[in-house]
């Protein structure tokens, strides 16, 4: 069996009925997808159900900074939660009832992706921006990390401002001129192993084109403008390719999940307002929503932009530059059940941090759920996997606390019941699947 292919186990069961039936095996035996902690990749829906269930607790409140949540979920069910701006890194193995002593890792600003390679177990996150392309790789589930060299190719719109001298691609830390550029990969939600399709055990995280320029993103012109993207690895991490643009500028601190028939559900923060208070204007409707796109081919390119009616670009203080969003999809079989997660401000203060729930992969987002009413900002989500202590719950990891947005860091855990409990959107319905 190829190491880069998601293992595959018969289902027996099936295999009796296509001979009974008189059916080729070909055609009648499913099969079910593990992982490789050998435990089934998706599940049935009713382990989300049950008993509504609710808690919270602190994993990070030293000092007034404590920024920049990341979330994983290795294939053994062991929670990860990073606070990146500190470097610091707590693993739970039970499920998020009790969280293990820090661990300083090197993942930090700027680059703070987490990828979990479903084939090998193995947890990544890459790093762009400072010099040479590098991974941060863990082989025992965030134990230790080790780091090694990668390489990052270009697309095509990269490649040809390389030869026409527009654009040259440099770090982070090289003057703000025009004609320069740097990728990074910041407030990106949880990449994925693609399950379906052609691509199958390909690497997927979102990422940022990020011209080099002196305003804010929300106040540059259209030529300095950032784009969100994907980058993608098919040789377990060694190489990655920088996918097409997102549909429209003025983007980045995306998330992306795949959905049950392989296609890539996008949803990226949107900088079109402004920052500069200066530059002060009424906000168009919208400009304090989410942008949306898919993909057909893996994460290569994207189409079919939308903007949100329904999810809000929460946090940007009134001018529209919104924040980083959680995104997750339950691992379900055949079903698309997803859930976000933001400020439920409209663009206004950071507080009043919300989930959403999607039953049709993103269409609609019928039901959403207050989680905590006071200062809240950037968040991070992940699902329970199946036959681990994890399973049946949804985490939630955001920055927020009592004594002020940033004071302190938390983990929700909650189930599907819970959120159906909460205030209907008006924006499609709750299945009856889901509902009973």
């Amino acid at each position: 069996m190829c190491s880069r292919k998601l293992f595959w186990k018969p289902v027996s069961s099936l295999l009796v009925a296509a001979f009974l039936c008189g059916g080729s095996v070909a055609e009648s035996a499913e099969q079910e997808l593990l992982t490789a902690a050998g435990k089934p990749a998706e599940g049935p829906l009713d382990v989300f159900l049950g008993e509504s269930f609710f808690d919270a607790q602190v994993v990070f409140d030293d000092g007034d900074h404590v920024r920049e949540p990341y979330f994983a979920i290795a294939v053994d069910g062991t929670l990860l939660a990073v606070r990146n701006n500190k470097k610091h890194l707590r693993r739970s193995e039970d499920g998020g009832q009790s969280w293990g002593e820090i661990i300083d890792v090197s993942i930090t600003h700027s680059d703070s992706n987490m990828i979990v390679d479903e084939d090998t177990g193995h947890i990544m996150s890459v790093r762009m921006w400072d010099g040479k392309d590098k991974l941060f790789r863990s082989t025992d589930h965030g134990k230790t990390w080790t780091t090694e060299e990668i390489t990052v190719k270009p697309n095509e719109l990269m490649k040809r401002a390389a030869e026409t001298g527009s654009k040259e691609r440099v770090t982070k830390a090289s003057p703000a001129q025009s004609g320069t550029y740097f990728m990074h990969a910041n407030a990106s939600e949880a990449g994925v192993t693609l399950r379906h399709g052609a691509h199958k055990g390909r690497l997927l995280v979102s990422a940022t084109f990020r011209p080099h320029a002196k305003p804010h993103p929300s106040d540059r012109d259209p030529d300095d403008a950032i784009y969100s993207c994907a980058i993608y690895s098919d040789d377990g991490g060694a190489t990655w390719q920088v996918s097409q643009f997102f549909p429209e500028g003025y983007t980045e601190e995306a998330a992306l999940v795949e959905l049950h028939d392989g296609r890539i559900y996008y949803n990226s923060r949107s900088h079109s307002g402004y920052y500069d208070k200066t530059l002060a204007r009424e906000l168009r409707p919208d400009e304090t929503k989410r942008r949306e796109a898919w993909s057909d081919d893996g994460g290569q390119t994207w189409e079919n932009l939308n903007i949100s009616q329904v999810l809000p670009d929460g946090g940007g203080y009134g001018r529209g530059y919104g924040m980083k969003g959680g995104l997750t999809r339950l691992p379900v079989k055949n079903r698309d059940v997803l859930i976000f997660s933001n400020a439920d401000t409209g663009g206004g203060d950071r507080a009043k941090m919300t989930v959403w729930a999607s039953f049709d992969g993103g269409k609609t987002w019928p039901v959403k759920r207050l989680v905590y009413a006071p200062f809240a900002a950037y968040s991070s989500l992940v699902a329970g996997r199946p036959d681990t202590a994890s399973e049946g719950m949804i985490y939630l990891l955001f920055e927020g606390g009592p004594d002020g947005r940033y004071s302190a860091m938390q983990v929700a855990r909650f189930n599907v019941t819970w959120i159906l409990e909460g205030e209907r959107t008006g924006n499609g319905e709750v299945p009856q699947w889901v509902a009973q």
